[in-house]
């Protein structure tokens, strides 16, 4: 049995050997100058999780016919051998291997890598750091399954190393396209390591990806309150019922499954193209049926089908109380029916849930309007202009990679005033790195002027001010908001 320093010095060699892989992406990211890391001194270095790809969709070249069987194991012969090292080279011992597969790789040289990597493994067929080594390389390849296998199976020998296996694997797990299993080793990180970023990050992309995007939001308000999160980031932050159009093209928020794709569809302006996705998927699903309420809901509003929403609310599914799609549709049913007390009971549910949701504010409007409650009325009538502004912001930049600064600054003011000072903050100090990046701030400005958004960002955290989304929402619910009602 190993003893307990050199289990130290193999779990040292694993992280160093999940985390070299990300050196390229964190330098690319650090680069960015729209990125608040690059600005921040909150970004944190510490994350278990690290990761040596991103949760982007599968490489083409994993998408072709799988490898025959006796491909099964890392050492088979089947693969097409990778060139060989030539003969006049110096026989390298298994340190300097596992260092010249990792230039190897860095290099993009992945047969060569392949080849160092055998070797090691054949001189130390029971070394844990040579397993790791190989499992890297076979991911670089496309071979996902036989990489999170070895992983997996070290975990036996290794169980302190779980979390660094469980965020490496979740991202390899991500690219074949077995999203249930990588969400579960996210959500096994986040279980241990709440504050770990990374695996915040990859998760709620996930989660967009997948469109459950309230979900999705919990984690980007974490990173917020972290300090640490992206501009793209931010952007789904300001409208959670579906993304901006430009956002929704990227790679990184491709859509995944029946409600991803249906939320990319409505993102388009294809309402009635993202009613038949979900027509044709699981109809016991009650997040789609929800979603298929909003649509329906939508439509009607717009002068279509006045029918469809009315068959909808009689056979709507049982759903959570957080589905702001299901409350949203409800209520507009009951606006429809002249029921403006329910309608607005359901419209603070939807509110309480997503904030960013202008279309429950402007129905508010109406039913307010019918109650006679006029100071309500001008009240959501206000926030919901508030709210198209951000959106309109939010699209401009999603578009636009050439970000207005001015831009950045009018969208933090909106937040403020909105009551979503995390939100605010953090586009504050993206606009700092944009200032630094383009030389319109000096070194010494932009520190101070980012230690004094981390000071107000702390002092929020610390006065329990980070959430007054419920005050802000008491003028227009009280009395309103069903907590203890039934449907």
């Amino acid at each position: 049995m190993k003893s307990t320093s050199n289990l130290a010095a193999v779990l040292l060699c694993v992280t160093v050997l999940l985390v070299v892989g990300c050196r390229k992406d964190s330098a690319k990211m650090e680069s960015d100058p729209t990125s608040p890391q690059s600005a921040s001194d909150a970004a944190s270095v510490a994350d278990v999780p690290a990761s040596t790809r991103s949760t982007d969709r599968a490489p083409d070249a994993d998408r072709s016919p799988p490898d025959p069987p006796a491909d099964a194991a890392p050492e088979s012969s089947a693969e097409p051998a990778p060139p060989a090292v030539a003969v006049d080279e110096p026989q390298l011992d298994p340190a300097e291997l596992h260092q010249a597969a990792l230039a190897a790789l860095e290099s993009g040289d992945s047969d060569r890598a392949f080849t160092f990597a055998r070797q090691a493994r054949s001189a130390a067929a029971d070394d844990p750091q040579s397993a790791f080594l190989m499992a890297r390389v076979l991911a670089e390849r496309n071979r996902f399954p036989e990489a999170v296998k070895m992983l997996d199976d070290l975990l036996v020998e290794l169980p302190d190393a779980r979390l660094p296996i469980y965020g490496q694997t979740a991202d390899w797990l991500v690219l074949q396209g077995r999203y249930d299993e990588a969400e579960k080793r996210y959500r096994a990180i986040l279980k241990e390591v709440p504050d770990a970023s990374m695996a915040q990050r990859t998760l709620a992309q996930l989660l967009l990806r997948r469109g459950r995007r309230l979900e999705a939001a919990t984690y980007l308000r974490q990173l917020c309150q972290s300090g640490v999160v992206e501009p793209s980031n931010l952007r789904s932050l300001l409208r959670l019922a579906y993304p901006f159009a430009a956002d929704a093209q990227s790679d990184d928020l491709e859509p995944i499954g029946p409600l991803g794709q249906a939320r990319f569809e409505i993102s388009q302006g294809g309402w009635e193209d993202a009613l038949q996705t979900l027509k044709r998927a699981d109809a016991n699903d009650p997040d789609l049926d929800a979603l298929v309420g909003r649509i329906q809901a939508q439509l009607h509003v717009q002068g279509q089908d006045n029918e469809a929403l009315t068959r909808w609310a009689q056979s709507a599914l049982p759903t959570p109380s957080d589905t702001s799609d299901y409350w949203f549709a409800i209520a507009t049913h009951h606006a429809d029916q002249g029921e403006h007390q329910e309608a607005v009971r359901c419209l603070c549910k939807a509110i309480s849930h997503d904030p960013t949701d202008e279309a429950s504010y402007r129905m508010m409007v109406r039913s307010f309007s019918a109650l006679g409650l006029e100071d309500r009325a001008a009240e959501a009538s206000r926030r919901a202009e508030l709210i198209a502004k951000t959106h309109q912001i939010g699209e401009q930049m999603a578009s636009d990679p050439d970000i207005d600064v001015d831009a950045v600054s009018r969208l933090a003011e909106l937040l403020d005033q909105l009551k979503r000072p995390l939100e605010a903050l953090a586009w504050r100090t993206v606009r700092v790195a944009m200032e630094r990046s383009r030389g319109t701030l000096s070194a010494q400005d932009a520190s101070q002027a980012i230690a004094k958004i981390n000071r107000d960002r702390l002092q929020r955290l610390q006065s329990d001010l980070t959430d007054p989304t419920e005050a802000f929402n008491s003028f227009l619910c009280r009395e309103h908001d069903g907590t203890n009602a039934e449907r």
